[in-house]
């Protein structure tokens, strides 16, 4: 009798598992990058990415399509070559040249994608239009001659694309995840940039951005099974909506900049999301006038260690050369400025030569990371002093959560600051001005906006006389007016500014739950 029930059992089990339907496993190859420890790895030997963002462009030179360097690369609003030959020869320099650096890696910003009045997407090549739905094979074929160029220098490449929302946009990623599927050179694909500035759906759901995600995930495990597979993410607050610690992806990818900022935000993800994560993107930028190239130089030096120290499997600095358009914060990040010129290794030469940065990737290599230290200004990241607002977040049972985001805006909406929890679940939201509108999150648990009137317990609370600085907004803010007074470098930042506040208020707890996620397959 008992042999029998033996027998039934294995049959039913065997039943079961026939009837699953299980997402396919699949190896990578050898000569592919993987995941192993939360860090890269590359056949036996670890893979550190030191990336540097390059920004392409695209023309039709002889009737093709090809990828050129941005416009806005060396002598900027022009284009330097005007044949295939001369744009390879000026492509394999830039590429050189980075290689020489120390850099192992590009980001290759490849997303810049319009639309025409009826929605339908293409890629804009000398007035040209290349529509998606009839000229996906030139377009890719101009991305392989610059993807073989890379190939040729030994860098790896990470390829940022356009999201795929648009149905075309999913079918025109399908065909290049097919295209590169056993091309080593590209070893992850970026499928968004910043959703927290440039997803249109503001008020997503954590749960339908999950399965958002997952139905990308299974396009790369379908189509591109032995690369991986990243979202570039912005700062903490993306935990509101597109939560690293639930999205389906192989390694989070982060963005981070201002100095008063960025340790802070390395801090929270590598504390809170679990997940293999590297920077993206940072850079302090420099013209050597306003922001001195030495000041650019400590940012480095500091940032990149300060990731190292909290594990980061890699590390992007944006941007490849200065843009001179926009705002001061996109115009000198370049590695490379405009001044002078650089003689590549082909003999071509460039206009702009490396900035001191440049020479602090190769010092920094054989670095040996360090036990993190929480940075000092880490509750009150922005140095605010008009007011302190302090609450709990807990969950349904009363118990604290540790490392929930709570941020907070003025009736206008105009200024915006957050903070995190600490073990106990208590924060303390410094604030210049009054705040009104409220949302709280944290990782796996659910999202809550409230519109309240915290209690003020202490201090001149009086809203006839203005308080001081109160449309203070972090652009704004200059780091230097935060530094000790015998300062060495750009972090020995002054704790006493930190920690003041002339108005104290109160808010009742915050209750938040797990986020329940269907089966999403």
């Amino acid at each position: 009798m008992r042999h029998l029930y033996k027998v039934w059992l294995i049959l039913c089990m065997a039943a079961c598992l026939c009837s699953c339907k299980h997402t396919p496993v699949y190896q990578p190859k050898p000569d592919f990058i993987r995941i192993e420890n939360n860090m890269f790895m590359l056949q036996n030997d670890t893979f550190f990415p030191l990336m540097v963002n390059y920004v392409v462009d695209y023309r039709c030179l002889n009737n093709t399509f090809t990828v050129v360097p941005c416009i806005y690369y060396e002598d900027t609003g022009m284009y330097e070559t005007h044949t295939l030959a001369d744009n390879k020869t000026q492509l394999t320099a830039h590429l050189q040249l980075i290689k020489e650096m120390g850099f192992n890696t590009i980001r290759v910003v490849f997303d810049r994608l319009h639309f025409d009045e009826n929605n339908n997407p293409y890629y804009l090549a000398d007035g040209q239009k290349y529509y998606l739905h009839n000229k996906q094979k030139q377009i890719i074929k101009g991305l392989e001659q610059f993807v073989a160029l890379a190939q040729e220098q030994n860098l790896k490449i990470m390829l940022l694309i356009k999201a795929p929302f648009h149905p075309q946009v999913e079918k025109f990623t399908i065909a290049l995840l097919k295209a590169f599927k056993d091309n080593n050179t590209i070893f992850a694909y970026d499928f968004f940039n910043e959703p927290l500035y440039f997803d249109t759906e503001k008020h997503r759901s954590k749960s339908e951005l999950v399965r958002i995600v997952s139905h990308w995930e299974l396009l790369m495990r379908k189509y591109a099974p032995h690369q991986l597979f990243t979202l570039g993410l912005s700062e903490p607050i993306d935990v509101f909506h597109w939560d690293a610690s639930l999205l389906p992806v192989d390694f989070v990818q982060i963005h981070t900049y201002h100095p008063l900022r960025v340790k802070n935000e390395i801090y929270w993800y590598s504390t809170y999301i679990h997940k293999p994560w590297m920077i993206g993107e940072t850079a302090l930028p420099s013209e050597n006038d306003s922001i001195p190239y030495e000041h650019q130089c400590q940012f480095y030096d500091q940032v990149y260690r300060y990731a190292r120290d909290c594990g980061a499997c890699g590390f992007g600095w944006w941007e490849f050369q200065d843009a001179n358009i926009g705002v001061f914060e996109g115009k000198y990040a370049g590695i490379l400025n405009h001044n002078d010129t650089t003689c590549a290794p082909n003999g071509y030469r460039i206009a702009g030569s490396p900035k001191p940065v440049a020479a602090r990737i190769k010092a920094n290599m054989n670095y040996i990371p360090q036990t993190p230290q929480r940075p000092l200004n880490y509750y009150n990241i922005l140095g605010y002093t008009n007011i302190c607002i302090k609450g709990k977040i807990v969950n349904w049972k009363n118990e604290p959560i540790e490392g929930a985001v709570i941020r907070g805006w003025n009736s206008d909406w105009s200024i915006g600051m957050h903070t995190f929890t600490d073990s106990l679940g208590n924060y303390t939201l410094y604030t210049n001005d009054s705040c009104v509108n409220f949302i709280a999150s944290a990782p796996g648990m659910t999202r809550k906006e409230l519109y309240c009137n915290p209690t003020y317990i202490s201090g001149p609370e009086n809203h006839n006389t203005p308080l001081p600085m109160q449309k203070l907004e972090y652009h704004q803010i200059d780091y230097k007016n935060y530094l000790l007074p015998a300062a060495k470098n750009i972090f020995d930042i002054n704790d006493s500014l930190f920690s003041t506040y002339s108005i104290e208020a109160r808010m009742k707890p915050i209750r938040l739950r797990k986020v329940q996620l269907i089966d999403i397959r």
